[in-house]
């Protein structure tokens, strides 16, 4: 069946020579970096789990920030899907080692949403603990934070919704009811391919500005996206100029990469902004420095009405007096309590006492 709506405009492939017509040439070197390309990017995103897993804290994501990436990186891969799947269907053909290296790009953005997917589900299972602090912090922001976990709920439901409904059109488009190189299915795959550049325009925003706001890293990996920012550049070159994918997949990753070093950029600065106040919080205390808007004390206290539920957990955040204080007090009153303690042990044994008298009193009147 003839179509202009294959890939790379050929006939719907049926014999050895039009399949192997389809798949793109590579030299070693460029299936070596295709291959370093799909480890990195898939491993790039462990330490974003780690960071999770260890701290036991979400502060500072977004919610928002991994649905849209959800959203992008499903809708990505489902572009590449669809548009290469003759290239799928060559490796029954020709072999692997044949089809493989074209599509390496495939097999990368589908390990990024297989890595990503997992944080979100992170997000739901340790922000609970995140709200519990919050909420013994007894700050104003406790009702905000539940409304905010039970969004994450209902979009997370949306998403599994989205995945589910685009996985059975994929397998109703490829099958013999519509067929790979039909109008149909060409379009779906590029409007896929429309929709992941769409969303990955705001899928940053959320993160970026929930950054801003709060003014902190949080559980955000620094390391993460300091391997993702290059890798994505390296990425871009790859598919544009190696693979030779379509303008609907690789725009997407241009947008992306963008946003990516903005968000950097800013995690780095308000790092090294926290870390100098905390440096400063250890060598002089409230009472020592002078209350100007620029001075230490102001940032202490604009850090303190930012992100409070960061500062509560970081007692070396604390000032030096303020510990003492807290010591002191933690002291006076467990010499309180052991005061109470002997004054009721003595109150018990003058009543035992002066009870034995009464009663030897008595016996001896009669």
């Amino acid at each position: 069946m003839s179509s202009k709506f294959c890939i790379n405009g050929t006939i719907d492939p049926s014999t050895t020579d039009e399949f192997a017509s389809v798949l793109i040439s590579m030299n070693v070197g460029e299936i070596l970096l295709g291959v370093i390309l799909l480890v990195g990017c898939c491993f790039s995103i462990i330490p974003q789990h780690i960071k999770i897993i260890k701290t036991k804290s979400v502060v500072g994501l977004s919610f928002l920030w991994m649905f849209l990436g959800n959203i992008n990186q499903f809708a990505g891969f489902i572009n590449m899907f669809v548009l290469k799947f003759p290239q799928i269907q060559a490796c029954s053909v020709v072999g692997l080692n044949e089809c493989g290296p074209s599509l390496l790009s495939l097999f990368q953005s589908f390990g990024i949403w297989l890595f990503s997917f997992p944080i979100y589900i992170l997000y739901l299972i340790y922000a609970p603990n995140d709200l519990k602090l919050i909420e013994e912090s007894s700050s104003k922001n406790l009702s905000s934070a539940k409304k905010e976990y039970r969004y994450a709920q209902l979009f997370f439901l949306i998403l599994v919704m989205f995945l589910s409904s685009v996985i059975l059109v994929v397998g109703i488009l490829v099958s013999d009811i519509v067929g790979t190189c039909t109008h149909t299915t060409y379009i779906f795959g590029y409007s896929m391919g429309i929709l992941s550049t769409i969303v990955t325009f705001v899928q940053w925003s959320p993160q970026i500005y929930k950054t801003i706001r709060d003014k902190a890293v949080g559980s955000f990996s620094i390391i993460m996206l300091s391997i993702q920012g290059p890798g994505s550049l390296i990425n871009l070159y790859y598919l544009i100029f190696v693979s030779e994918e379509s303008v609907s997949t690789w725009l997407a990753y241009l947008c992306s990469s963008v946003q990516i070093f903005i968000l950097l950029g800013l995690l780095i600065f308000f790092d090294r902004r926290n870390k100098r106040i905390a440096r400063e919080l250890k060598e002089s205390s409230f009472e020592e420095q002078d209350i100007h808007s620029g001075s230490p004390n102001q940032s202490v206290l604009n850090y303190k009405e930012t992100h409070p539920l960061i500062y509560k957990q970081s007692p070396s955040l604390l000032p030096k007096q303020q510990q003492n204080d807290k010591s002191s007090t933690t002291a006076s009153n467990q010499n309180q309590n052991q005061q109470s303690t002997n004054h009721s042990i003595l109150n018990s044994t003058f009543n035992s006492s002066y009870h034995e008298e009464n009663i030897r009193e008595e016996y001896s009147e009669i």
